[in-house]
């Protein structure tokens, strides 16, 4: 399922693209244009604003109750009775939702610092080359 968050639901969109769900985080106003580019591109939208329920759309638009961006993804998953498949996490950029794609270390190395490119465990000294993500948020592996 494709996701279009209004501007209020920013951290609820980058939680969904962690998961593998591609969602566009959308910066204007909550409107009509908002509902249409929703239908044009085949996604649920996602608001936080009650006005938005009244107007006519012939997609599934979800009002999101809660404030808190660990009971928003919730309650999305749940009213939309979703799934997450553990082999699409993180698979989409959280800040633009483009593909991540595999990529060798010797060519990432000079595009991050150092401390990020290389951790090491202070537990049990095992180096972690870029993936502190996954262990820190506790989904995956």
């Amino acid at each position: 399922m494709k996701f279009l968050a209004d501007s209020s639901l920013g951290r609820l969109s980058k939680w969904l693209r962690l998961l593998g769900y591609n969602t566009v985080y959308y910066r204007g106003e909550a409107d009509r244009s908002f509902l249409r580019k929703a239908e044009e591109e085949g996604r649920a939208a996602l608001t936080r604003r009650r006005d938005v329920l009244a107007r006519q759309h012939p997609g599934i638009v979800l009002f999101v109750e809660n404030d808190r961006v660990e009971n928003q993804i919730e309650e999305v998953l749940e009213k939309l009775d979703l799934r997450p498949d553990p082999a699409s996490y993180f698979t989409l950029c959280v800040r633009c939702n483009e593909s991540l794609k595999a990529a060798l270390p010797e060519e990432v190395q000079p595009l991050v610092p150092d401390y990020v490119f290389r951790r090491v465990s202070s537990r049990c000294a095992r180096s972690v080359e870029g993936s502190s993500g996954p262990a820190r948020t506790g989904i995956g592996p």
